[in-house]
């Protein structure tokens, strides 16, 4: 008899059992049904053991799956990073040869023109040697105005200033665009740290100038910002991707045509976020195409212009590791505005305003 059954007969019956056919049969079926349910409850303890043991290996895979994902996304990004760079490299290359060759010509007359004001130096310590003496000056200088005349004193002496200032502009504009670059190529960081978006726009602007210049003019109205808790490596990518994007729409706009577009480029503190918007005057978008826009390798660019990853991957850095949102709205035939929205989610230092393209105003 089982041992609950049997404590119950004797809780319930302490002068002993009924007699009895019927009542025999009945405690037979409640024992048959006590047997039944610890059969049960055995079977269901060993399928939850199973079960748990499936989950924990399924819980165990799905967070190697995760990690690999996260692997693979930092592939991507980064591979889309380097893709961008590389398409821009030659123009870069070539931002940075014009002031170098500028630079090169400038020293190269300096060095020139100082042999030649060293021979007339020369001359005139000549000149000062033979008066000390006594000595007739007076060949001497006659020989000193010839020098004068034939190597034209007068316009290097003039020209001398000027060319020291225009190698220091070459230096400065080269010492720009390195500057730009390293801050654009910094490596992925770990941690979130205080960034100047304005600073990461400025120099994001420098490494893409040569891609934007031949179809868009830049208007930047990019006011007072805190500094913004971010990965500044990640923004500046999706800053690359919207412009870029941007100066594509605007040629294929514009291509026919010897009118230029117009990107303009703002941002503003809307507490409790920082906002960035990136304007364009270009094709739009088709209607049919604005739902799949951040879908992963979805684009309308011909082959060889885009690999359909830049808007997705700049989702992704802006909503899923930043917490912010990225939204656009766009006219076919008269351009797309995207907006960028970062949260301040911690107290940040306050940076000066920028109102102007960092070399001569707007860019054009």
């Amino acid at each position: 008899m089982h041992k609950l059954l049997e404590r119950q007969l004797k809780k319930y019956f302490s002068a002993g059992v009924p007699p009895g056919e019927a009542f025999a049969r009945f405690s037979t079926a409640v024992d048959d049904a006590y047997r039944h349910a610890d059969d049960a409850r055995i079977s269901v303890e060993r399928s939850l053991d199973l079960m748990s043991n499936e989950l924990l290996e399924r819980n165990e895979q799905l967070q190697a799956d995760l990690l690999e994902i996260k692997r693979l996304g930092l592939e991507l990004r980064q591979a889309e990073k380097l893709r961008a760079v590389g398409q821009l490299a030659a123009g870069v290359a070539h931002e940075i040869n014009t002031p170098i060759q500028f630079v090169g010509d400038s020293l190269s007359f300096l060095q020139e023109a100082t042999v030649e004001l060293t021979r007339l130096a020369a001359t005139g310590r000549q000149i000062f040697e033979r008066v000390a003496r006594g000595d007739d000056a007076r060949p001497a200088l006659a020989e000193l105005e010839r020098l004068s005349l034939d190597i034209d004193a007068e316009y290097l002496l003039n020209e001398f200033p000027l060319a020291l200032e225009r190698a220091v502009e070459g230096v400065g504009r080269v010492s720009k665009i390195v500057v730009a670059l390293k801050d654009f190529g910094r490596p992925d960081q770990r941690e979130r740290s205080y960034s100047d978006l304005n600073q990461g726009l400025a120099n994001t602007l420098i490494v893409a100038q040569s891609e934007l210049a031949p179809f868009a003019q830049i208007e930047l109205d990019l006011a007072e910002l805190p500094e913004v808790p971010c990965y500044a490596g990640d923004i500046n990518q999706v800053f690359l991707n919207l412009l870029i994007n941007a100066a594509h729409a605007i040629e294929e706009r514009f291509r026919d045509s010897a009118e230029r577009g117009l990107i303009r480029v703002r941002s503003w503190l809307e507490d409790p976020s920082v906002c960035v918007e990136i304007t364009d005057n270009g094709c739009g978008i088709p209607a049919a195409d604005q739902p799949r826009i951040f879908e992963p390798f979805f684009t309308t660019k011909p082959v060889g212009k885009g690999a359909g990853q830049g808007l997705a991957i700049s989702r992704s850095i802006v909503i899923d590791k930043h917490g912010g949102s990225l939204s656009f709205d766009s006219e076919p035939g008269c351009g797309t505005r995207f907006l960028i929205k970062l949260p301040l989610d911690a107290p940040s230092r306050r940076v000066g305003a920028w109102s102007h393209f960092p070399e001569n105003g707007a860019h054009s």
